[in-house]
């Protein structure tokens, strides 16, 4: 499949790897910014009848998720334990896996004793904070807190499908000079767009059903893993009420059978941020052809 890749480094910690959904959001409201609330929603109605464009999540560039096929069976332990915690896959071990099912993992270079090939891992660290008194500004006395931080290695990369109605490059610029997701104001979330270029996604070239590079809705899921998401409020509603409506919905690498299409979830909290406000999220899958 042919796809558009935007190539990312971050240039410090961030609280989670960016997500499908999360980079919309951010995209969505860089639109917003920039063409006006008329025109954002004129696009989230496009969404609701067939979607312009469909943007991946976040990978180490040359990996991706691996497909939620059934598994093959292996009694040796150790090889076992290694199959299960394997995630990614380069996008050869990938090919193969899309033709031919969990089997070609056994004789992956993902799984050799010597020099496995594997993908870069984010260094992870937990930073000890200072609370914030709100009355005066300053730190409070006796109040220490942790947060645990990712810190990506090499470049990611996020594919994009269709033709969106705007710059993803200039948007993506926007995004990591701002800070992705939460404590942007203390540096994390920031990365630069460092290229892109037109890329050859690997599939199968029979598929009956296909892997999702994006978490998806649950609608005609195959094999799948669920997650629990729970989105705050962004852009001109930071600091309103702040968690959106939960909701549950697939991982990268689930397997559909067919394509459900693009869903609009209504995930505003109650109440709302200001009266009448329809708080919406885009979900649905990138689609990578596989045989099952």
């Amino acid at each position: 499949m042919r796809a558009k890749a935007y190539y990312l480094r971050f240039r410090g910690a961030v609280k989670a790897l960016p997500q499908a959904p999360a980079i919309l959001g951010h995209l969505f409201w860089w639109y917003r910014y920039t063409h006006g609330r008329e025109a954002l929603e004129e696009l989230l109605d496009r969404f609701g009848n067939a979607p312009p464009f469909r943007i991946s999540s976040a990978f180490p560039r040359g990996w991706l998720p691996r497909p939620k096929l059934p598994p093959v069976q292996v009694e040796e332990t150790t090889l076992r334990k290694s199959l299960k915690n394997l995630r990614l896959l380069s996008f050869e071990t990938f090919q193969k896996v899309a033709e031919q099912g969990e089997g070609a993992l056994l004789e992956a270079p993902e799984l050799k004793e010597e020099n496995r090939l594997a993908p870069p891992t984010p260094m992870r660290q937990r930073r000890v904070r200072v609370g914030i008194d709100r009355g005066t500004g300053g730190a409070r006395k006796g109040i220490l807190f942790a947060q645990d931080l990712l810190y990506p290695q090499g470049e990611y990369a996020l594919y994009l499908l269709g033709d969106p109605p705007f710059d993803v490059a200039e948007g993506l610029r926007f995004v990591g000079d701002m800070g992705f997701m939460g404590l942007a104001s203390v540096g994390i979330g920031s990365f630069q767009v460092v290229g892109e270029e037109e890329v050859e996604l690997p599939e199968a070239k029979e598929a009956n059903a296909f892997a999702s590079l994006s978490p998806g809705p649950l609608e005609e899921a195959l094999f799948y893993e669920l997650e629990p998401y729970w989105g705050r409020l962004g852009g001109g509603y930071v600091g309103a009420k702040p968690f959106k409506r939960p909701y549950l919905r697939t991982r990268e690498g689930s397997v559909y059978r067919q394509d459900p299409g693009p869903v609009l979830l209504e995930v505003g909290p109650e109440p709302p941020p200001e009266p009448g406000v329809r708080v919406r999220e885009v979900l649905q899958v990138f689609p990578l052809g596989v045989k099952v």
